[in-house]
């Protein structure tokens, strides 16, 4: 198995090779994330209406806590994984995957119905004017949506690299990213949708991401597993990844 094979080269490569092995697709992936963030407002910016500039400004931290959400499993599931694979508990590491993936689902369900019932209060919270105010509120009822998708492709962003799989970690951040990248211009622009056009790349830009992590899982290339089977909350699973996660998350 291939990211079995991963890991033993961890084992045995220089420390020096192992740190750029990791940190150089894991640097692009964060200049992915940039271009992501400035993507919607470029476009959006074409249409040379400020108040869609400003309404995609004001939904977008708020978009952020999707995000941070999914860092709390991401960034906690890689800690605990990566501790257990060291120690050689491989059947401990699944379970942690398993947990991390369908917190993302159910955690992700609840934020996004949260989102929507409580939409009036947040674009509130927010600053929207009156000006604003039906703009952003498309935008964020929109990519609601795709609140599942968003948590499970931050999560395992982080944990594929748990497993020596950085790169194609930076992949299903590429290509989710570039996914909405392409389809801005056509659904701002050409479609002439506006503000929705944006919302709706996001989602499917999402979808795609998360569905190429799910792939990898299905397709057996790793030895982590997403399947309900291995779901536990206990044994320190819950505990240990949230310990971590939280202040990340924060």
């Amino acid at each position: 198995m291939k990211a079995s094979n991963d890991l033993d080269i961890f084992r045995s490569m220089p420390v020096g090779r192992a740190v750029l092995k990791n940190a150089i697709p894991a640097m692009a992936a964060m200049l992915m994330v940039l271009v992501y963030n400035l993507a919607d407002t470029f476009f959006i910016g074409q249409t040379h209406n400020d108040i869609l500039v400003a309404a995609v400004s004001l939904a977008t931290p708020v978009f952020l806590i999707f995000m941070a959400v999914g860092s709390i499993f991401g960034i906690g599931g890689t800690s605990v994984i990566s501790r257990a694979l060291g120690q050689g508990r491989r059947e401990y590491a699944r379970q942690v995957c398993s947990f991390c993936m369908w917190s993302c689902v159910v955690v992700g369900v609840a934020l996004s119905a949260l989102f929507l019932l409580g939409m009036e209060q947040i674009l509130a919270l927010v600053g929207a004017s009156a000006d604003t105010w039906e703009p952003t509120k498309t935008y964020l009822t929109i990519v609601a949506f795709c609140g599942p998708f968003v948590l499970i492709a931050n999560c395992y962003n982080n944990i594929l690299r748990a497993e020596g799989q950085s790169t194609r970690a930076m992949m299903g951040q590429v290509i989710g990213n570039l996914t909405n990248v392409v389809l801005d211009p056509l659904m701002i622009l050409t479609f002439g949708w506006g503000i929705a056009g944006a919302a709706i790349a996001t989602v499917l830009g999402n979808v795609v991401g998360t569905g190429y992590y799910i792939l990898y899982f299905l397709r057996g290339s790793s030895t982590l597993s997403v399947s309900p089977r291995d779901f536990r909350a206990r044994g320190g699973v819950c505990t240990g990844v949230l310990a971590i996660g939280i202040p990340a998350s924060l």
